[in-house]
C-alpha cells in the first residue's frame, strides 16, 4: 500500500538565515511521501531566492509567492493548495527530528478515530542551548478528548503549538488561521477543541523551537501582542461558560495567570488610567478575587503578584514593578 501523502506548511519570511538547517531537517526525513508548501510571504531578503534553489533540486518542494501578509495569512495560503491526507505546519526558523513524520503518520494510521497526532517538542536559544527538554513537564496521558485538550489548555498543560501536530486533512476542512493577529496557534486550536474527536501523544522527540532574542514574548513589550494575549483569555471564559461550564474555575484561573502575565511585562508608566487594556485587566481580577485566595493551582507567589497589582496603592505597585523587571 502507498504510503498516504502529508503536506507540511512552512511560513517563510525574512528566513534566510535559518532555511539551510529548517528546510534541510524537512528533506531528511525518513517518512518520504512529502508535499513542503513553502510560502513566501514577502521576504527583503535572499529566502525566496534559497526556496527557489531546493525546489529546483526537489520535486517535492513547492514555493509560493505573496505579499506581506503575516504567520496565518501565509498559512491559509499553503493550505488552499495542500493535497495531502495529512497536514503539518513548521515555523521556518526551526528544525526538526528526522523521523518525526514517521511517528507522526504511524500513529493516526493505526487509529482511525483520532484528528490529530502531536510530538514532543523542546525549546533552544538561538545558541543551541536547551532551555526546556524534549517531555519536561509533559502530561503522562496518551490521548486526549476534545474536551480534556480544552481543559489542559486552561490550567496550561497542553501545547498549543500547531507545528508539533499532525492533522487529518479532512478535519481541517472549515477552518482556518485569523489574519493580523498574535498568538493565532492558540485561538484556533480552542475553536478547533469541541470538534476534535482525539489528540493521540506521541511521546518521542520532534520538534525543536527556537526562541529568538526578538520574539513577541522575549522582546520589547508590544501592547496589540498582549491584547490579543488578553481578548484569548476573555474568549476562553465565554467559550467555557457556553460548551464547558464544568471548567468554570479552570477557567477563571487561565485569565488570572494570563492577566499576571501581562501586568508582569506592561512597562510602569503604561500602567494608567488610559490605558483601556490595563484598565479592564485590572477591574476583572480584582472581581475574582476569591478565585485568587482558593485557586489551588496558583503558587503562593502567583497569588501575591495579582493581589499587589491589584490591590495596592498605584504608586506603590509601580515601583515595585520596576524593580521586579529589572
Amino acid at each position: 500500500m502507498d504510503k498516504p501523502l502529508v503536506s507540511i506548511v512552512i511560513p517563510v519570511y525574512n528566513a534566510a538565515k535559518y532555511l539551510e538547517r529548517s528546510i534541510g531537517s524537512v528533506r531528511k526525513q525518513t517518512y518520504e511521501n512529502l508535499e513542503v508548501i513553502c510560502v513566501d510571504d514577502g521576504s527583503k531578503d535572499e529566502s525566496l531566492q534559497m526556496l527557489k534553489g531546493y525546489a529546483a533540486e526537489d520535486p517535492g518542494i513547492k514555493v509560493i509567492s505573496k505579499e506581506n501578509g503575516g504567520s496565518s495569512s501565509a498559512r491559509n495560503a499553503g493550505l488552499k493548495v495542500a493535497t495531502g491526507k495529512y497536514i503539518g505546519f513548521i515555523d521556518a526558523d526551526d528544525y526538526i527530528e528526522t523521523d518525526m513524520y514517521m511517528n507522526l503518520v504511524s500513529a493516526l494510521e493505526n487509529d482511525f478515530d483520532a484528528d490529530a497526532a502531536q510530538i514532543l517538542s523542546c525549546e533552544e536559544d538561538e545558541e543551541g542551548k536547551v532551555i526546556k527538554a524534549f517531555g519536561e513537564g509533559f502530561d503522562e496521558s496518551v490521548s486526549f478528548s476534545g474536551r480534556e485538550f480544552f481543559r489542559s489548555l486552561l490550567l496550561h498543560r497542553g501545547d498549543s503549538s500547531f507545528c508539533t501536530k499532525l492533522f487529518r486533512k479532512d478535519f481541517f476542512e472549515g477552518f482556518s488561521f485569523s489574519e493580523g493577529r498574535l498568538n493565532e496557534d492558540f485561538e484556533l486550536l480552542v475553536n478547533m477543541s469541541s470538534s476534535i474527536r482525539k489528540l493521540l501523544i506521541v511521546r518521542k522527540p520532534g520538534y525543536h523551537i527556537i526562541l529568538r532574542g526578538q520574539s513577541n514574548t522575549r522582546g520589547t513589550y508590544k501592547q496589540s501582542f498582549y491584547e490579543n494575549v488578553m481578548e484569548n483569555a476573555d474568549k476562553m471564559l465565554e467559550l467555557t461558560e457556553r460548551k464547558f461550564p464544568e471548567y468554570k474555575e479552570d477557567a477563571i484561573h487561565f485569565y488570572l495567570m494570563q492577566a499576571m502575565w501581562f501586568l508582569l511585562h506592561i512597562p510602569a508608566d503604561e500602567m494608567n488610567k488610559d490605558n483601556i487594556l490595563y484598565t479592564s485587566v485590572m477591574k476583572k481580577v480584582k472581581s475574582f478575587k476569591g478565585n485568587i485566595l482558593k485557586d489551588k493551582y496558583l503558587t503562593g507567589k502567583h497569588k501575591r503578584n495579582l493581589i499587589l497589582f491589584a490591590f495596592f496603592p498605584a504608586k506603590l505597585v509601580k515601583k515595585i514593578h520596576e524593580r521586579i523587571k529589572k
